[in-house]
């Protein structure tokens, strides 16, 4: 999967979300870019919380939508920071984040998840 459908799909799912859901999104989206040092801090962990406590006022199809925004941009981040390093690990990657954000829509929405998905249906399942 190339980057740009990856971001494609975070926006498609970003678009999906109420006023109260982008504002959390905003949010949640810097703190998924915090390197593992970034992410043991007070600071970060109380902020995290205030979040995941204003997540849980959402109704669950946002916070299911929220949960697979936050899984693709990982897998976005991740495989930016890789590349820009000089690795070339950034399609597999992107692929497995979006089939394991695939997985989640799924499993938000009481389906069996497919343990055998493609990339392809991955996508298609979540742009519907």
């Amino acid at each position: 999967m190339d980057r740009n459908t990856l971001v494609d799909l975070i926006e498609g799912e970003t678009a999906k979300l109420s006023p109260r859901g982008r504002e959390l999104w905003e949010e949640l989206e810097p703190l998924v870019e915090l390197s593992s040092e970034e992410h043991n801090t007070l600071a970060e962990q109380l902020q995290r919380a205030d979040i995941d406590n204003r997540m849980d006022d959402l109704p669950q199809p946002e916070q299911a939508t929220l949960d697979r925004l936050i899984m693709l941009y990982e897998g976005l981040y991740k495989t930016d920071e890789a590349e820009k390093r000089g690795e070339k690990t950034g399609e597999g990657v992107r692929d497995r984040y979006v089939i394991w954000a695939a997985g989640l829509k799924d499993r938000s929405e009481g389906r069996q998840v497919d343990p055998d998905m493609t990339v392809e249906q991955a996508v298609a399942r979540l742009r519907r």
